[in-house]
């Protein structure tokens, strides 16, 4: 486990793990002598980071949705526990237009903990779900229909 207590070693951190770390807002919600309990792309970056290969209806919804991600699930990333856990399918999804993941960080996620499958969406922003939908949709159901059942 990773304790980060300080904002300058959080800064830190983040940036090897998450690129730019001027590029979020870190909430503190258990106090600032506390690591961080949230994280957010700042609201003037997000249209360059999260979608932007978005249509603008879709960013500006997803802009007043948006709420922080729990910062712990980039601080304690580990993947201790049952053997089992590799005995899981996994697939990695690339989205090669991401701005906020560069494609070296992708690699070096993949690298970590390798898929047995890695994909690629070449129109993709960080939200597939926005900027590439149906090419998303049919990816899922690839991967839904190839893994076989035990």
């Amino acid at each position: 486990m990773i304790n980060i207590g300080n904002s300058s070693s959080t800064n830190e951190y983040l940036s090897k793990q998450l690129g730019d770390a001027n590029a979020y807002e870190l909430i503190y919600g258990l106090g600032l002598d506390q690591p961080p309990t949230g994280i957010m792309v700042k609201p003037e970056l997000r249209r360059q980071l999260l979608y932007n290969e978005s249509p603008l209806e879709d960013f500006t919804l997803a802009s007043m949705l948006l709420r922080p991600s729990p910062a712990r699930a980039y601080m304690d990333v580990t993947q201790e526990g049952s053997c089992d856990v590799n005995s899981v399918p996994r697939v990695f999804i690339r989205t090669m237009k991401d701005n906020l993941f560069k494609q070296e960080n992708q690699e070096k996620m993949i690298k970590q903990w390798p898929p047995s499958k890695v994909f690629a969406i070449h129109e993709s922003d960080h939200c597939p779900f926005f900027s590439t939908p149906d090419v998303l949709f049919a990816l899922l159901l690839e991967v839904a229909t190839s893994i076989k059942n035990p």
